[in-house]
């Protein structure tokens, strides 16, 4: 070390205490997640099994409308309907466990001027949490797990004229699509779903073109956010997009989660997981927590075994503290005929 004279900034030795300890990172509470408002989960007692996936017709079945088929006539035997049951198939699930592990040497622990031990544990639950989300939205933008039907491509909705980052006032792109949807999910679950059930859900690259659409910056106007819209505060998670809580009477949420998609000390590339070009219409009923033996119309469901297990141990021998999070889940599409795939969003 070079011999210095003494000033105000060199007579001590530096350390954290001078912060209060302060530690810069990017916390994100794994409550916050967005997959929380459109995935419903379902906790199981095993690791695999079957859940119920009834056929939606009998609740609906009206083959006359003045219900000649129905009557029973005085003096009569009452109609039997041997012919009325409803239909079922057995789907399997099958629980995968996932681990976040990481180790950290005993002395780095006791020499860390903060709790680096519990940072790295909230590091693991978070990626947990991206991993989990990823799984969700692999499952709802294949086109696949869905009927044809309920997979529109934008510009192919009978009169639209284009995407809906083009959009304007008088094209309706926008609503067009999801009033169509929602219809289409109206007949094929014979309206037992509310609209109020089904979420629209966008990534943030698409919300960024849909405020700077003319539809929605004229749909704004005329709704009564438009000053809350001029100050920067609508009353809504989507405040920092400049979009409503509600689009047409749909709930949406702008899906945020980014993932880093490189191995460690190579250059890093992150990305959003829900591309731009898909949103998609999604049902989720009830709460966070669904009940097992309760109907359900959530498009997309978790069979939860084990969730967020923290878990920490002590290496005596070696002198070091392994520590990991745990989860234990399956992923399924359990109501394709609830959700709807969008295509081409731009």
């Amino acid at each position: 070390m070079v011999a210095v004279y003494p000033t105000a900034h060199n007579t001590f030795t530096r350390t954290v205490d001078a912060s209060n300890k302060l530690t810069i990172d990017f916390a994100r509470n794994v409550k916050d997640f967005d997959v929380n408002k459109y995935v419903q989960v379902v906790p199981v007692k095993k690791v695999a099994g079957y859940y119920t996936e009834m056929t939606i017709e009998e609740a609906g079945r009206i083959l006359y409308t003045d219900l000649r088929d129905r009557v029973w006539y005085d003096g009569q035997p009452a109609p039997e309907g041997n012919e009325h049951k409803e239909s079922f198939e057995f789907k399997p699930f099958e629980c995968t466990r996932y681990t976040f592990p990481f180790m950290l040497g005993n002395l780095l622990i006791e020499q860390a001027d903060w709790n680096i031990l519990a940072q790295h544990a909230s590091i693991y639950a978070r990626a947990a949490m991206t991993a989990r989300t990823q799984l969700a939205l692999t499952q709802l933008t294949t086109a696949a797990n869905y009927a044809a039907t309920h997979v529109m491509a934008v510009a192919a909705i009978p009169g639209n004229a284009g995407t809906w980052a083009q959009s304007t006032t008088a094209r309706q792109d926008i609503r067009r699509s999801l009033t169509t949807a929602g219809e289409i999910i109206l007949d094929d679950t014979l309206a037992a779903i509310s609209l109020n059930d089904l979420q629209i859900v966008i990534s943030s690259g698409l919300a960024a073109n849909m405020t700077q659409s003319q539809e929605i910056v004229d749909y704004i106007k005329g709704s009564p956010d438009a000053l809350a819209q001029v100050r920067g505060e609508l009353p809504n998670d989507n405040v920092l997009y400049g979009l409503p809580g509600k689009l047409y009477g749909f709930p949406m949420v702008v899906e945020k989660t980014r993932k880093v998609t490189t191995r460690k000390g190579a250059t890093t590339a992150r990305s959003s997981i829900l591309a731009t070009a898909t949103p998609f219409l999604a049902a989720r009923p009830g709460a966070l927590v669904g009940v097992a033996d309760a109907p359900s119309f959530s498009t997309c469901m978790i069979f939860a075994y084990e969730e967020m297990t923290v878990e920490q141990k002590n290496d005596g021998d070696n002198r070091r503290t392994a520590g990991r999070v745990v989860e234990n889940y399956d992923v399924k599409m359990v109501a394709p005929a609830s959700g709807v795939l969008f295509t081409g969003a731009v």
